[in-house]
């Protein structure tokens, strides 16, 4: 993300912009009028018809292919009636138009060439269809292995391009398509790329997006073109590939890995030379985002930079011989295939890979004077060959940090005085400026895609990435050459396995600091037209012509911006319902009209997780929330308080309420424990109270009452509450049974009327009898469960029920997260499906 160069070449190459835009200035001077030379940037031109190409047959031709076939013909028909017709009569006319049916016929052929790439690899629907009806059934599968490798978790993980299916029932199926298996299995020889293979399989069903919050798995998988996935239950043939390949040498390498650096150095040594992350752990993962370092563990073009640099030193001696360029360009090209098939020629090593072959290549023949226009190249020749790759997260933030670097830094070089700028001050300060400007310049796409913004970043930068530069070659060749003296080189890896401490340190300990990184939410779109003109802004900053212009289009596009705020800025005050799915379990987010936060229960706890860790944290995280107003647990059972201790131990809560119930389980205890040292206040809810959050709601607590006989069953001891906002009403009754049900029916009638409630007791049958709901009367009814769970919820009675008295049921089950807006007159189910 910092570029794809160490320090010495961002100068080369800034420096080469900026006798660039000296030219241009030099030019303006005389003409007395400055327009841009857009015939010295052939390929940025290119670029930006292909990229609008691309859009337009995403957005607009995706479905209409016979429309663009139309388009493309008439294009052309209208190129040869111009060329033809009207050349001779209106010259100066007839080669306006000309380039422009040029610029529309690239247009259409690029669109047209998106629609082809997607089409090629789409997923076969009728496969998928078919799958669908065996999942969790067991199936046997034969095909050819196409990428192997590891999940976080540490299970290999397999996609398989099936040649034949054969189901339970011996229907042998010929079908070509595409799977996803997991393996727990551990075998003497790896099974790897382009291995032969026939597995049992346990089919999964196909993954949703259950969470407004959440990564869409099933969506990534589709894009990959797999239409299943599941688990290996018996490997039933295994035929090595035996052709030479990159697999063999990359498994070797790892290995060597953990031959030269203890295990705990391993893992960070493989993220940060090889970019095999199967192994770094969660919060590593999260310690090196929030200090900005993510983007070292990310194997890209600072990697690529640091092992051509020694190369570039290597440029003025092989300018000596007529053969030296070539044979430079030929050792240039074995490096960079090399590591790019020790990485596995992931798509980040593969741009970066030939970016740093077109600016040593320039360098070589003398053309990097015009490095902008060499980068564009580097884009062109990827889309050319995927078109795809313009929407990949990783190919916006590589081109874009290049493109910042290049127009930007020109202008931030001249705040380094002249005698430290080619001197070692000067690479010191060029890596911050360099950190800091790529960390703002890249600050929409970061926001809009990951929700945070780390502000620590251009600190840890400065202090990890100069060490970089010599733990990344050095290590290398450690781990390449180590075979050949395996003790020698142990001793030459003890400075890399410190640097390494030193790095993982640096992470962790501006990681750890609570104003490390700002968490955002949606973005406005305006916001990158802003960013735009002001990274043109800066880029001309000497040429006043366009400096006055791009002063009037970022004021202009800051006013669009505005008006976007102003115009999604809610009019009425809302408040937003959000049922989390986290399975068999209570989770439920109010966000009320005057930006308080009110959590009812806390999810469920399991030994292998739970959802503070994994639903609501992220959640709260992807809507930039660390502050809980309230916290409302019904009860004190591990499927409403299981995320409590995460939540306690990452957000400021301000209080909590729960029933005065003693209860005793190491969870609960560990809640309560938790919440006295943190200090945060625990109230008894009971019934005639209520809870003051917000002006514009009133909370009535409707039970426990105080000093009730005491019931067995903590369920009929569950915080109910009935939430008002202005005309809605909402009903939230924990996992009520019956004796507390027939409570709240004898006591409270028809004050219990409401438009929306929340199932009791995850619809169970013991739960929404029919002498409380007929005082319920619900419009909406919503159900929070688990689709498979071990005590057979919804119960078929309990679902009669709620069909019977209320006219719309929703389930987590069945539709996952789900989500109510109210403005005090009515209640709008939103479909947060369509949001990013």
């Amino acid at each position: 993300m910092i570029g794809i160069l160490p320090p010495k070449s961002i100068q080369f190459l800034v420096k080469s912009v900026r006798n660039r835009q000296i030219l241009d200035h030099t030019d303006m001077q005389t003409n007395h009028a400055y327009q841009f030379p857009f015939a010295a940037y052939p390929a940025l031109r290119l670029m930006f018809l292909m990229i609008i190409g691309i859009c337009a047959g995403r957005y607009l031709f995706a479905e209409n292919l016979l429309y663009l076939s139309i388009s493309i013909l008439i294009i052309f028909l209208f190129w040869v009636t111009v060329e033809f017709l009207i050349r001779k009569a209106r010259p100066i006319l007839s080669s306006s138009l000309s380039n422009c049916s040029y610029m529309l016929l690239v247009i259409l052929s690029v669109a047209g060439l998106y629609i082809f790439s997607v089409s090629k690899d789409s997923p076969n629907v009728k496969a998928m269809e078919t799958l669908s009806l065996y999942e969790w059934e067991e199936i046997n599968v034969e095909g050819s292995i196409r990428n192997s490798g590891k999940s976080a978790s540490g299970r290999n993980v397999y996609e398989l391009d099936v040649s034949n299916t054969t189901f339970y029932d011996r229907h042998n199926w010929d079908r070509q398509y595409r799977l996803r298996i997991y393996d727990d299995n551990s075998y003497e020889t790896a099974i790897t790329e382009r291995d032969d293979v026939s597995f049992r399989v346990r089919l999964y069903a196909f993954p949703e997006r259950r969470n407004p919050h959440e990564f869409d798995y099933g969506n990534w998988l589709l894009d990959r073109g797999i239409v299943g996935h599941g688990e290996v239950q018996r490997v039933l043939q295994f035929k090595p590939n035996k052709t030479p390949g990159w697999e063999p040498l990359r498994v070797n390498v790892r290995n060597n890995v953990h031959s030269l650096f203890d295990e705990e150095q391993a893992v960070i040594a493989r993220a940060l030379l090889l970019g095999d992350k199967q192994e770094i752990t969660a919060e590593t993962r999260q310690q090196f985002s929030r200090a900005g370092l993510s983007h070292i563990m990310a194997v890209s073009g600072l990697h690529v930079g640091f092992i051509v640099a020694p190369f570039w030193l290597l440029i003025p001696l092989l300018w000596r011989s007529k053969t030296g360029k070539w044979t430079g360009l030929l050792i240039l090209t074995v490096i960079l295939l090399t590591y790019a098939g020790l990485t596995g020629f992931s798509p980040s090593v593969s741009r970066a890979s030939l970016m740093a072959w077109l600016l040593t290549y320039g360098k070589l023949f003398h053309k990097v004077r015009n490095s902008i226009n060499i980068t564009a190249v580097a884009a062109v020749i990827i889309l050319l060959i995927e078109p795809r790759q313009l929407f990949d997260v990783g190919f916006q933030l590589s081109f874009a940090a290049v493109f910042i670097i290049l127009l930007v830094m020109p202008e931030v070089q001249r705040l380094v005085p002249g005698k430290w700028q080619y001197g070692f001050k000067g690479g010191l300060i060029t890596i911050i400026l360099v950190s800091i400007v790529v960390q703002l310049g890249l600050f929409p796409i970061l926001v809009h895609y990951f929700g945070e913004f780390a502000i620590v970043g251009p600190i840890a930068n400065a202090l990890v990435v100069p060490i970089l530069s010599f733990t990344v070659p050095t290590g290398l060749i450690l781990v390449i050459l180590s075979p050949v003296s395996p003790m020698l080189f142990q001793v030459g890896a003890y400075p890399v396995t410190l640097l390494l401490q030193w790095i993982e340190h640096v992470a962790f300990t501006l990681g750890s600091l609570s104003f490390s990184y700002l968490a955002i939410g949606t973005s406005p779109a305006t916001l990158f037209l802003v960013w735009l003109f002001a990274v043109l802004l800066i880029a001309s900053l000497r040429v006043r012509a366009v400096r006055w212009k791009m002063v009037i289009l970022l004021l202009v596009s800051l006013n669009f911006l505005m008006a976007e705020l102003i115009i999604n800025k809610p009019h009425q005050k809302k408040m937003q319902v959000t049922f989390l799915d986290v399975g068999q379990g209570d989770a439920i987010h109010i966000h009320t009209p005057n930006n308080k936060h009110l959590l009812v229960d806390a999810g469920r706890w399991s030994p292998m997780s739970n959802s503070g860790e994994r639903v609501l944290l992220p959640y709260f995280n992807y809507l930039g929330i660390e502050h809980l107003d309230v916290v409302i647990l019904s009860h004190p059972h591990a499927d409403h308080i299981g995320g409590m201790p995460n939540l306690i131990e990452n957000l400021s809560i301000g209080k909590i309420y729960q029933p005065d119930y003693t209860y005793t389980s190491d969870l609960y205890n560990r809640y309560m424990n938790l919440a006295r040292q943190f200090q945060i206040p625990v109230y008894y809810a009971v019934s005639g109270e209520m809870i003051d959050i917000d002006p514009d709601l009133r909370i009535f607590v409707l039970g426990p009452d105080d000093g009730a006989p005491r019931d067995r069953n903590p369920n009929n001891h569950s915080v109910a509450f009935k939430l008002v906002h202005g005309k809605n009403h909402f009903l939230f009754t924990g996992d009520a049974e019956l004796n507390q049900e027939r409570v709240l029916a004898q006591r409270y009638n028809d004050f219990l009327k409401s438009d929306l409630y929340k199932a009791g007791h995850h619809a169970s049958n013991t739960s929404s009898n029919p002498f409380f709901m007929q005082y319920v009367e619900p419009e909406i009814t919503v159900a929070s469960l688990a689709f498979r769970n071990v005590f057979g919820h919804p119960g078929s009675h309990a679902v009669e029920r709620i069909h019977q008295f209320s006219n719309r049921q929703k389930y987590t089950s069945l539709s996952g997260g789900i989500v109510f807006t109210s403005n005090g007159k009515s209640i709008k189910k939103e479909d947060w499906r369509g949001n990013r």
